[in-house]
């Protein structure tokens, strides 16, 4: 049986506060995925947990993501690896989605049966997904177990009028208890038919740097050291063993942002070695760089590439927007002087406004944004003392 090394699809669980987004990762994944702090001084840095599956197939009895199959103890049939992104916090997993929209193919939408649909973050999380363009989405229906059926038909009915306001079609809803893991075939089943999202293999590579490590225990002996690893997602060409590569915006120093030059010392899928990564999934670089550079999530929110051959670094944007109104239909206006955020890319920045007219501001950043003109931008404002999901649209 040939083992799937790469990844071909990229899903991300969205919906309200403890309505079972990390209790059914674990349902399919077979791990709890870990959480990060997202408040640096410099603003805030998105930080990505991750985790590879891959989707088996009995003839019998159906998807599971198991080799052999858990009823009829038979060998399955390897269909797809699909790496699960977790975004820890509500800001940060909107701003994955609608600044870094390449790391994510598809959604699953999960919402509690046990409580009135909408709830804020369903509502929000849905709105945003939906700017991404047409991706698929899956819906589940979670936490049965706590309910009768006459609740569940009753909500159920909820989330089909909730689906039908905001014009989401043609999605499947699935019934399922997450913690008893009832019902996560098909869940499975639905993410082994989406069609595999088409890649940019040709373009100069732009990997997006989502976690940084010192993997070495202490003590290792010098010679045995391994280099700094990044770990993140390749949204398009591909990158190969040795390639010379450019960190950047880089390191803060002396005043001013330094970026890092190094070679790619060892990739790997997993916990597989290759020689080149394409888009699809999350990959591991290894690199020459000193382990000090990398530990502790030094290099999180940077972009790697050929030198030289990354979009431009921006202490200053502009960007045209437009407010989310589903979200906001009473429009707050965006003042000159004020403090927010802006996400390009994998990259959010503290900034402060220089100049603001009818749907464009200009914007001096505390960190650059790396990006061109039509890149997609986000917009974090402070709405009753909370950083919120404000506005999208591109650099000029």
């Amino acid at each position: 049986m040939n083992e799937i090394i790469y990844p071909d699809l990229s899903i991300v669980i969205i919906g309200h506060v403890d309505h079972g987004k990390t209790t059914l990762a674990k349902a399919i994944t077979g791990q709890w995925l870990s959480k990060h702090s997202e408040e640096l001084k410099r603003g805030i840095t998105i930080k990505l947990g991750y985790a590879d599956f891959i989707i088996y197939k009995c003839d019998e009895h159906g998807y599971t993501t198991k080799n052999i199959c858990p009823i009829c103890n038979k060998p399955t049939t390897p269909i797809r690896k699909i790496s699960l992104v977790d975004a820890p916090g509500h800001e940060a997993l909107l701003s994955v989605m609608l600044s870094g929209a390449a790391l994510v193919d598809a959604a699953i939408l999960v919402i509690a049966a046990n409580e009135s649909v909408p709830q804020p973050q369903t509502l929000e999380h849905l709105i945003a997904f939906k700017l991404l363009g047409d991706k698929p989405l899956i819906v589940v229906q979670n936490k049965l177990d706590l309910i009768s059926k006459e609740e569940a038909i009753k909500n159920y009915e909820e989330i089909v009028k909730f689906l039908e306001k905001y014009n989401v079609k043609n999605v499947k809803i699935i019934p399922i208890s997450a913690i008893n893991e009832l019902n996560i075939k098909y869940i499975l089943e639905a993410l082994a038919e989406i069609p595999k999202p088409k890649r940019d293999l040709k373009s100069d590579p732009i990997f997006l740097v989502s976690r940084s490590f010192d993997v070495n225990k202490p003590g290792t002996d010098i010679d045995k050291l391994t280099g700094g690893v990044l770990g993140g997602s390749l949204i398009r060409g591909k990158l190969h063993v040795e390639d010379e590569i450019e960190i950047s915006p880089g390191l803060y120093l002396n005043n001013k942002w330094v970026k890092i030059r190094t070679k790619i010392k060892n990739l790997k899928i997993g916990n597989i070695d290759v020689d080149e990564i394409i888009p699809g999934g999350t990959a591991g670089i290894e690199t020459y760089l000193d382990p000090f550079v990398t530990k502790d999530d030094t290099l999180v929110g940077q972009m790697v590439g050929y030198p030289k051959k990354l979009p431009g670094e921006k202490m200053e944007v502009s960007i045209r927007y437009q407010t989310i109104k589903e979200l906001y239909p009473e429009e707050i206006k965006i003042k000159k002087g004020e403090e927010i955020m802006i996400g390009v890319y994998n990259i959010i920045s503290l900034g402060i406004v220089t100049d603001s007219r009818e749907n464009e501001i200009k914007v001096k950043l505390t960190k650059p944004v790396l990006g061109e003109s039509g890149d997609k931008a986000i917009i974090m404002k402070k709405i009753n003392n909370r950083w919120r999901i404000y506005g999208y649209g591109e650099l000029l």
